[in-house]
């Protein structure tokens, strides 16, 4: 597969996507410009409030978010491509979500360990179907993460050890709900911080096991969530019907949308 001409981070796509499969994770560089992380820096300090002026130090947003720019974020052809390609073929894409979060700087103590865990006990035919059956976390630093400064904790290649636990034991059936809280046991001394620039995204397979991290510097940490998924993808599409998760998109949102897009919103 040759980089689509799309967007200039697209120039190493195999590389990319060999990434995602050696270590369960990669980062394209320069995804979004840094006009507009500055606007949803911007956005995200309008709902929140102040830096240091809340009752807790991470402050996620989850729909409905208010906002055109919102709709920003969805219509990205960038974002849409590559949504496509993790998935191959052509999918009939819907996004599963939008979060955005900032960590505030906090104080010491720290916690001791961090909560590492994996999102999504996919089996092994969903991910080998074609389009495949799962989604792939999209994460968007909206403004620069240095070593401390809450970045996400990822097990280089734990989605290895994921998927031979979970594939060889019984109790995951392609018939069984979708269940988003199975861990398998695992030593995760081997986490890294995935330290990034403002604007790069972060894609990893929801197999790997990660966690979130304390702010222990002096300067907020802005991060933008996305993923998506194919109408085909029964047992996804029954989990997030059951728990609503995608029930509260804004109208705001919806209006916004371009009609091709729409679709994203629906089951």
């Amino acid at each position: 597969m040759t980089g689509s001409t799309l967007h200039p981070s697209f120039a190493e796509l195999d590389i990319r996507l060999q990434e995602i499969e050696d270590q369960g994770f990669t980062i394209f560089r320069e995804f979004l410009n840094r006009s507009f992380t500055a606007k949803m820096r911007d956005h995200i300090d309008a709902i929140v409030g102040p830096v240091g002026k809340t009752n807790r130090a991470r402050n996620d947003l989850r729909h409905p978010i208010p906002g055109k720019i919102m709709a920003n974020l969805a219509n990205n052809p960038a974002t849409l491509e590559l949504g496509r390609i993790l998935l191959g073929s052509k999918p009939n894409l819907r996004m599963r979500e939008q979060v955005l979060i900032r960590s505030d700087p906090e104080p010491p103590p720290y916690k001791a360990e961090l909560s590492y865990h994996i999102d999504a006990a996919f089996s092994k035919a969903e991910y080998e179907v074609v389009p495949k059956q799962v989604y792939y976390q999209m994460l968007h630093y909206l403004s620069t993460v240095e070593p401390g400064g809450a970045g996400v904790h990822i097990v280089p290649a734990s989605h290895k050890f994921s998927r031979t636990e979970l594939f060889g034991n019984d109790r995951k059936k392609d018939s069984e709900p979708l269940d988003s809280n199975t861990t398998p046991a695992m030593h995760r001394a081997d986490g890294i911080e995935i330290c990034a620039e403002d604007g790069d995204l972060i894609v990893f397979n929801p197999l790997c096991f990660h966690a979130a991290s304390q702010n222990r510097l002096n300067k907020p940490r802005y991060v933008y969530f996305t993923s998506f998924y194919d109408t085909s993808a029964a047992r996804l599409v029954e989990f997030v019907r059951r728990i609503g998760y995608r029930d509260n998109f804004p109208d705001s949102l919806r209006n916004a949308l371009p009609h091709a897009l729409k679709p994203l919103l629906e089951y």
